[in-house]
């Protein structure tokens, strides 16, 4: 079993991979939690950035607070090692204590892998959202 330490990160090595200025605000900002994942040689073995939000978006319906995960990666040399799912499993015990309903995030379209891993973490589809470039 991998020994992980799961952090509320406010410093570190993810301001440097984000710039200083925006760093700084996100780590500053208690609606945005980052998690990180380390080793027990303090390496980094993943992430996850998050974002509280209020829902809907809409006026008919009854409000409620949704944690999205708006990035979680994992270090290519270790995917397949159940870091991702560690990480997962970890941001929805935080958004219940959050008070929140549920977890969302967006995937690409074609990005096969990422939506197999979700989908096996118990994600299913919410909408979808269509494009039309202008060119």
């Amino acid at each position: 079993m991998l020994l992980l330490e799961f952090l509320f990160c406010r410093t570190g090595f993810v301001i440097a991979c984000i710039g200083s200025a925006v760093g700084m605000e996100i780590f500053n900002d208690a609606n945005r939690p980052v998690y990180v994942a380390v080793d027990e040689n303090d390496s980094v073995m993943g992430y996850a950035f998050c974002i509280k939000k209020k829902q809907p978006f809409s006026t008919n319906m009854v409000p409620f607070d949704s944690l999205f995960i708006d990035d979680l990666c994992v270090d290519q040399n270790i995917r397949g090692k159940h870091v991702g799912q560690k990480i997962f499993e970890h941001v929805k015990e935080e958004a219940k204590k959050m008070g929140c309903y549920e977890v969302t995030l967006n995937v690409w379209e074609g990005n096969d892998t990422a939506r197999r891993f979700y989908e096996k973490m118990g994600m299913v589809p919410k909408e979808t959202q269509m494009e039309f470039i202008l060119k």
